[in-house]
């Protein structure tokens, strides 16, 4: 019996669409162009096309794979919000679950690490925030993507000192220490979060703190910005939102030039459109005594899922995140929003970050895929 092809016709003239590059929300490119559909052929081998404008492309899976999969990469993806993980079980709280504190920003490492392994069962794999807002989703084929963020820094990377080798020693149980242990246990997680700071960084000596944000990016992790002062910007002159800004951007570029991410996560979740106001423009494209600056992205605190940056109602100035704390599976906490998400909302990927595959039936009416990035796209039917 023969195997069947997936051939699947891409436009290679297709324009290449891109995210923010500075300031301004709808930088994004439209497809205006027919989408390319896969067609199921018997044959052992795909055909190329002799003209200018298609090419027929083989690709490892069927469609009966994709099916099986539930292949989507037009659905949701979990970034999940936290702030400070304390070295705590969950019987030694008084709130909810594994909450700190009554609204559930902090968390303690016993539910911490019991996220970490529960999102790893149900078949999430980590990935860099910076790639996802840049449209290259590398996940393994049936799996979907997870990103974690933690704002404020404060009891994120607590040091005991250093190793004769110059490597870090963190206090048992800080969000890092948890990381690292579930990173050495699951090499296929692809462990990696990314870090927004304030001037205080991560409230260690200053020396120390300068040194393991080095050692973070060389270890697989990412430092963004969460302004200066921790200061709500919306309301904010274009002034006041400038200095907030560029001077974060400016002390990250002292620490590790070039190396940072140009993401905000927006203190308060504010301004919830960056759009609205002209004076918002600041968030995008300003300059701090000499330091020039850009922003390609920002962060709500928000509720739930992102939408996938393909699709038509992503907004890379207003991304959405999941707060992570326990509410008894309701009011849009980590258990509402994972049983959505595995029931059929989930990003699901075909494991190629070249292409975006999705069923034909998701994109029906030609209007919900919007980036392409550039990749090649591929339907196939349910």
């Amino acid at each position: 019996m023969n195997i069947r092809k997936i051939t699947a016709l891409i436009l290679t003239a297709a324009v290449t669409a891109s995210l923010l590059a500075g300031c301004k929300k709808g930088a994004e490119t439209s497809e205006e162009s027919t989408e390319p559909v896969v067609t199921e052929t018997s044959e052992t081998t795909a055909e190329t096309s002799e003209t200018t404008t298609e090419t027929s492309v083989e690709i490892t899976y069927t469609a009966d794979d994709l099916r099986k999969a539930g292949v989507n990469e037009l659905n949701s993806v979990p970034i999940l919000m936290y702030h400070r993980i304390y070295n705590m079980k969950n019987s030694e709280t008084k709130y909810t679950g594994g909450n700190v504190d009554k609204d559930g920003y902090n968390r303690t490492s016993e539910a911490f690490e019991n996220d970490l392994r529960s999102f790893y069962e149900q078949g999430y794999r980590m990935m860099r925030l910076d790639d996802f807002v840049d449209g290259n989703i590398d996940v393994a084929f049936g799996y979907s993507p997870l990103i974690l963020t933690f704002d404020d820094g404060i009891n994120d990377v607590v040091l005991e000192g250093w190793n004769a080798d110059g490597s870090p020693k963190f206090e048992a149980g800080c969000a890092i220490d948890v990381l690292e242990k579930i990173k050495k246990e699951f090499p296929d997680y692809n462990v990696t979060a990314t870090f927004f700071l304030n001037c205080g960084l991560f409230h260690n000596s200053k020396e120390d703190d300068r040194k393991v944000i080095t050692w973070l990016v060389d270890n697989g992790y990412d430092i963004g910005n969460h302004t200066y002062n921790h200061v709500q910007i919306g309301g904010k002159s274009p002034d006041e939102i400038e200095k907030e800004v560029g001077r974060m951007y400016k002390l990250l570029d002292e620490i590790i030039p070039g190396r940072y991410v140009d993401i905000i996560a927006l203190p308060y979740g504010s301004p919830e459109s960056s759009a609205s106001k002209p004076e918002y423009e600041k968030i995008f494209k300003g300059s701090y005594e000499g330091f020039s600056y850009t922003t390609k992205a920002t962060l709500l605190c928000a509720w739930t899922r992102s939408y996938s940056p393909f699709v038509r109602d992503y907004d890379s100035t207003a991304i959405r995140r999941i707060r992570a704390y326990d509410n008894k599976g309701v009011y849009w906490d980590i258990e509402m929003n994972f049983k959505q998400l595995n029931d059929g909302r989930r990003y699901i990927s075909d494991g190629n970050p070249n292409t975006i595959v999705f069923p034909s039936s998701d994109n029906s009416k030609g209007d919900w895929l919007k980036n392409t990035f550039g990749h090649q796209v591929i339907t196939y039917d349910k």
